[in-house]
């Protein structure tokens, strides 16, 4: 298949062009190309397609649409397209696109450029023009939604303007002036800040005899520049100035100036580049190698990989390689650069720009140009006062010439931005707790994200510290070492140095000791450089007065991550605010961002946000905070539950709005799973927290809402953990209803294991407090949970006696949903004892109510009983119906239990009707579910399948 981006979007497989829909589904198409080879999340689609304004819909249209676009790429296409958790994702063959064909034509032509082929940079750019047909996806105006896709485009636009610069630069060296100046003040016009343009109207209009327009073009240029950007023209307009001014009508050939001048007038070298001052200086200024450097294949992958790029591209922006405080970006960037030393035989500069050093002493832009003009051997006298005259020698110098240069510890893209070279033959490495976005949005750099290491890495690097046969002997407390760092390698450097200068020591005595030690007391080092806490303040105190708070706050979350509007309930502020704050940390590197839009921090940054919080924040602040995630939890929850069990009643929790909280809407059941599924780890924690903490009305109410996805998805010992803070919180309210809840709620989580003795007293307990209190509805639940056990228990006259009672209560209350569920099950187990006709009669009465209702669970399980009556009655065909009904309705939902009772029953049926593969197929899904929850009914669907 081939795809056009270089205009409207256009698509076509082997027999012509496709039709690609409506403009939704061409917007699909077109992002998903735009991220060619990458998951996009179902949140990230979502945004692009409807913005903020989500309809209520947008999960179930998205599944449409993706499902309206497979059809319109016809079977050549359609399997291209896959649903890869948390989204979706396009395949797309290496030249199907026709940017992919403008790469290789703007390769061809750079090559060119170097061997100043122009004839060949002229046919390869005009090839490559001649692709466009408008502007980028020009048809799909709906990628203006957040700022998403904008790099994607852009990198389309700036494509086509380079070819554009260097199709007009071969015309001007091959003497092509014919319409030239007036094609180039259309493009001034067009692109006022685009220098290149400038530079060559410049000089077609000197060649054409006119000078004073030339001049006049270079003025304007300078005023826009200075009103714009507070800059002035760049060094290739200034030489093109100069060449005017000189009356020079041949493309610039600098002769050699003589005597060489390092200041005035650097002279040009046999190579090209800019003699070095005197002749042979080859400054070789690295730090040594780290001996005990381990691990980090993948960021020296990376490395690698970006310097071959830069060989095959001549050049490359500089790389800047981020990451927390302690994680070893120094290391890493000297060991590379020592591997690589050879590519860069002018020589190698290094400078500690102590950007956050503890006594406030970063080096300058200007101090650090002085450094690095004299470790290029410009003597000190001959150094330029101004930075920008610095900045423009230190350019001159290293134009041309291969040298390596690593500036460590940069605080931020303004740090650094005066130390580009602006060569394409030299590289630069910057390292910095900043990610340095100015410089990768702006320069060209290319980011390599250092997180702490795999476990492994982590024990390599111990072992490298502390020897093969310490590591051998006591393996259990390596394992605890690394996992007590938290896989930081300035924390493991200090515990190895620790185990390293007191051999006397085991490591089972050293992993007591830190075990014993508080917070990040077990990792203090003889001086600043090497006290773990004292590396991370110094990017703490880097941060704005807010993002510090949060980050203070961030301690109350349990993780493993948090999303900006949960931080922003936290924080008591806008969620936009939040994430903006949450922003500034990433940039800081004291939290990192994952794809889910989660953010988080390693064990010790969390140790070190509990000690700031507890030295700044006061105790009642902390609990606030607590309270206020809480209670967004509970409300955003319980909006959640309500999706997912339309009929569940429903809690009266406190009004958290007056106290800043901003619950989350979620538009429809797959919103609500989706958003259950990635909270889950911290909704269990928070209502642990909670309950500890005395927020004993928020604990239960929580527990409460979080009962339906726990059970339905199976997660019975989270249920369990949960529903016993909560009932030790209703004990401590002393509130009837809320012990009776709390009592069944936990009841429903033990039921599946070995306590399920447990949960027959605690639903005894249950009715006794519902029938004291004469709550007629949680008296005819619980009914319905009896019932249950008794299945279980292959009991069913039993069971069916207590649904016989339920029924008898909902029908006393008019509770049609209720009398429904009670309905069903009598049906279900009068089909069990043989009464077919009357079980059959009540089931379908059950479904038209459901249906009615839109309750999809209860509407699935009640399938699932009429596959069981048309299988007791031996008619195999709608009983099989019935069972992929019902399994399908479950699958939907998020009930893997029942759906695997659904596929047990179809396997039965499947099999009766001598449909073994069927049958087979069934079984396996059913046995993959159940082993998967740890159900003991794994075993039963096992041994079907073995039989």
């Amino acid at each position: 298949m081939r795809f056009g981006l270089l205009g409207p979007l256009t698509a076509q497989d082997a027999a012509g062009p496709l039709v690609i829909g409506s403009a939704k589904v061409r917007l699909l198409l077109g992002i998903l190309l735009l991220k060619r080879g990458q998951v996009v999340s179902s949140d990230e689609l979502k945004a692009a397609l409807w913005g903020t304004d989500l309809p209520a819909t947008a999960s179930s249209s998205l599944h449409n649409h993706v499902t309206r676009l497979r059809r319109a790429l016809g079977p050549e296409g359609a399997g291209r397209l896959r649903s890869v958790p948390p989204g979706y994702l396009l395949e797309v063959d290496r030249g199907a696109l026709d940017s992919d064909r403008h790469e290789e034509l703007l390769g061809t032509a750079r090559t060119a450029r170097l061997r100043e082929d122009w004839g060949t940079v002229r046919r390869a750019c005009a090839t490559a023009l001649g692709l466009w047909r408008g502007s980028p996806l020009a048809d799909l105006p709906g990628l203006g939604h957040g700022l998403l896709y904008g790099p994607g485009l852009q990198a389309l636009d700036e494509a086509r303007l380079v070819a554009l610069e260097w199709r007009c630069e071969a015309d001007l060296r091959l003497g092509r002036y014919d319409g030239l100046a007036a094609e180039l003040y259309a493009l001034t016009e067009q692109h006022p800040l685009r220098e290149g343009f400038h530079r060559h109207l410049m000089v077609a209009l000197h060649r054409t005899d006119r000078q004073a327009e030339a001049l006049a073009v270079f003025h304007r240029l300078r005023k826009i520049l200075a009103d714009e950007l507070g800059v002035s023209p760049g060094r290739a307009v200034q030489e093109a100035l100069a060449d005017i001014l000189r009356g020079h009508t041949e493309p610039a050939r600098r002769a050699p100036a003589s005597p060489p001048d390092p200041v005035a007038a650097p002279a040009k070298a046999a190579g090209g580049g800019p003699a070095t001052p005197g002749g042979a200086h080859v400054p070789a200024q690295l730090p040594p190698v780290s001996r005990y450097f381990s691990g980090r294949r993948t960021a020296l992958a990376r490395l690698d990989g970006l310097l071959e790029d830069a060989r095959g591209h001549a050049g490359t922006g500089p790389i800047v390689v981020s990451g927390p405080g302690g994680v070893g970006k120094t290391t890493l960037a000297v060991h590379w650069a020592h591997r690589v030393r050879a590519d860069f035989p002018d020589g190698q500069l290094h400078l500690n720009l102590r950007g956050f050093a503890p006594d406030g002493s970063a080096v300058t832009p200007d101090s650090a140009l002085r450094s690095l003009l004299e470790g290029l051997g410009v003597p000190r006298a001959r150094v330029p006062a101004s930075q920008e005259a610095r900045t423009a020698l230190y350019r001159t110098l290293t134009d041309g010439r291969r040298y390596l240069i690593l500036l460590d510890n940069a605080r931020d893209a303004a740090h650094v931005r005066p130390l580009l070279t602006g060569s394409a033959t030299s590289l630069t490495v910057v390292t910095s707790r900043d990610q340095l976005l100015g410089l990768v949005a702006v320069e060209d750099a290319q980011p390599v994200a250092l997180d702490v290491l795999s476990h492994d890495e982590a024990r390599e690097l111990l072992t490298a510290r502390v020897g093969h046969a310490r590591v051998t002997a006591a393996p259990r407390a390596v394992d605890e070492v690394v996992e007590l760092t938290a896989r930081l390698p300035l924390a493991l450097a200090v515990v190895g140095a620790r185990a390293a200068v007191t051999p006397a020591l085991g490591l089972t005595r050293l992993v007591e000791r830190l075990r014993r030690a508080r917070g990040l007391d077990a990792f203090t080092g003889s001086d600043a450089w090497s006290d773990v806490r004292a590396v991370l303040s110094w990017s703490y105190e880097t941060l704005s007065t807010d993002a510090a708070r949060l980050f203070r706050l961030l301690a109350v979350h349990p993780g493993p991550g948090i999303t900006a509007a949960v931080a922003g309930s936290l924080s008591e502020l806008p969620a936009p605010r939040a994430h903006a704050l949450l922003t500034e940390l990433a940039e800081a590197n004291l939290v990192t961002e994952d794809e889910d839009g989660r953010y988080a921090f390693h064990d010790l940054l969390r140790a070190y946000a509990v000690e700031l919080g507890e030295q700044v924040d006061p105790g009642p602040s902390r609990r606030t905070a607590l309270r206020r995630m809480t209670e967004h939890y509970l409300h955003t929850a319980q909006r959640g539950a309500l999706l997912m069990d339309p009929q569940l009643a429903p809690v009266d929790p406190p009004p958290g709005a007056g106290r800043g909280v901003r619950p989350e809407d979620l538009g429809d059941i797959g919103a609500a799973r989706e958003w259950f599924t990635g909270e889950h780890v911290a909704l269990v924690e928070t209502v642990v927290r909670a309950g500890a903490a005395g927020l004993d009305l928020e604990c239960w109410q929580l527990a409460y809402v979080l009962k339906t996805y726990l059970n339905w998805g199976g997660h019975w010992a989270d249920a369990a953990t949960v529903q016993t803070a909560a009932l030790e919180a209703a004990e401590r309210m002393d509130d009837p209803t809320a012990r009776a809840r709390a009592h069944r709620s936990l009841a429903a989580a033990l039921r599946w294991g070995p306590r399920d003795a447990e949960a027959g007293t605690h639903l005894g307990r249950a009715l006794d407090l519902f029938t004291a209190e004469g709550d007629l509805l949680g008296q005819a639940d619980v009914h319905l949970d009896l019932a249950g056990r008794y299945e279980r228990r292959e009991r069913p006259e039993e069971a069916l006696h207590h649904n016989e009672r339920a029924l008898g209560l909902f029908r006393e209350l008019g509770h049609r949903s209720g009398e429904a569920k009670a309905l069903n099950n009598v049906g279900y187990f009068q089909a069990l004892l043989g009464n077919h006709a009357e079980a059959l009669a009540m089931c379908d009465a059950a479904r038209r109510v459901f249906e009615e209702l839109g309750d999809r669970r209860s509407l699935a399980l009640t399938w699932d009983s009429l596959g069981v009556v048309h299988q007791e009655t031996g008619d195999l065909e709608r009983a099989a119906h019935c069972f992929r009904v019902s399994a399908e309705g479950l699958r939907e939902v998020g009930s893997p239990y029942h759906e695997a009772v659904s596929l047990d029953h179809l396997g039965d049926a499947e099999s009766a009707a001598g449909r073994p593969e069927r049958a087979r197929e069934a079984w396996q899904r059913a046995w993959e579910l159940l082993d998967g929850l740890r159900h003991e009914d794994a075993e039963a669907v096992r041994l079907k399948l073995r039989r």
